[in-house]
């Protein structure tokens, strides 16, 4: 940190690797758009992982009316454009590049901050009124449609916090879901299952019948365990806030170091030299003043010399005079002497 290639070095080579995520994600998502199939198929040959499948399938989702993937795009692109504001910055020392990304990597921390930690995350474990009706609504109007962010949300929220509905299992009742699933009181999603990634119950009339032998979880509410599942784990959500917002400290102080030109610590020392107190400037010598003293010539006394003689009958005896003083007197002494002759 005492010189100016590490946090030139650092930052470039972060942002390096968020230009290359950002162009993975954007190319995934246009192959995506273009043939799925030939996707899996190319991807699963070279790395024989499930993991493909999973990708393909998040990027076909829809969030209410629109494709994931005329969201993900522009964010992937709008990375790739601060990472290279941050290279260019970094490696060019283009002081408007820099400040551009310092905005952008703002802009972008603000927002996921707020959607995920206070949208979500604050609200429920506050237990907001508006949040829960919001969740409702969204039961009654979205869940159920095919290849829906929303419906696959609230399938992995009741399978694995194991809970029905925002509130309870009368939240499906009326729902667009209900009306093309009559048979049905609840999603097998609310049963207790042997098996979650086959969804197979335990009790085989589960989704069909109030019966209280049937091993359910419709009667819990899901914002109460999300509610609960936030409040088990304050340690870490507020491990990950602290660490987010050191991260995005770093990066700006990077940023603000090559802005200044100077090492990090002088940098940042240069910044808090404002705020303390500024010593009195002295006046110009060049500069005259109309004040009397100013305009005064102030002379110091040369340092006076002093003589230190001993008497030869008492060596205990010292006199101590200075020769000007000598000289004076001896010259008074000579002008009288002279006036009486």
């Amino acid at each position: 940190m005492h010189t100016i290639g590490l946090p030139r070095t650092c930052l470039g080579f972060t942002n390096i690797l968020f230009f290359l995520f950002g162009v993975v994600t954007c190319a995934v998502c246009v192959w995506c758009v273009i043939n799925t199939d030939f996707f899996r198929e190319v991807n699963y040959t070279v790395t024989k992982s499930s993991l493909v499948s999973t990708i393909a399938n998040f990027v076909n989702l829809k969030l209410w009316f629109t494709p994931m993937t005329s969201i993900l795009i522009p964010i992937a692109i709008l990375t790739v454009l601060t990472s290279c504001c941050g290279i260019l910055g970094a490696g060019c020392k283009m002081k408007c590049a820099i400040k551009s990304y310092i905005f952008l990597v703002t802009v972008l921390s603000s927002t996921a901050f707020w959607l995920f930690f206070i949208s979500c995350m604050y609200n429920i474990y506050t237990n907001n009124e508006k949040t829960r009706v919001f969740m409702q609504s969204t039961i009654r109007t979205n869940y159920g449609k095919e290849n829906d962010l929303i419906t696959q949300t609230w399938n992995y929220i009741m399978i694995n916090y194991e809970c029905c509905g925002a509130v309870d299992y009368t939240d499906f009742i009326d729902s667009k879901w209900h009306q093309a699933n009559l048979d049905l009181l609840y999603p097998v999603q609310c049963c207790k299952l042997i098996n979650k990634a086959s969804l197979v119950p335990m009790s085989p009339e589960c989704p069909t019948a109030h019966s209280p032998d049937v091993q359910t979880n419709k009667n819990r509410s899901c914002f109460k365990a999300l509610r609960d599942s936030i409040a088990a784990n304050k340690g870490k959500i507020f491990f990950y806030i602290i660490l987010l917002a050191l991260s995005y400290t770093i990066l700006v102080l990077f940023a603000y170091c090559i802005i200044r030109g100077e090492p990090l610590i002088g940098a940042v020392a240069g910044n808090l030299s404002a705020f303390l107190p500024k010593r009195p400037e002295k006046l110009d010598p060049g500069i005259t003043s109309n004040s009397s003293l100013d305009n005064m010539l102030f002379v110091a006394d040369p340092p006076k010399k002093v003589v230190r003689v001993v008497s030869a009958v008492n060596p205990l005896q010292t006199y101590k005079f200075t020769p000007d003083a000598y000289a004076r007197d001896a010259m008074y002494t000579h002008n009288i002497k002279s006036q009486f002759k």
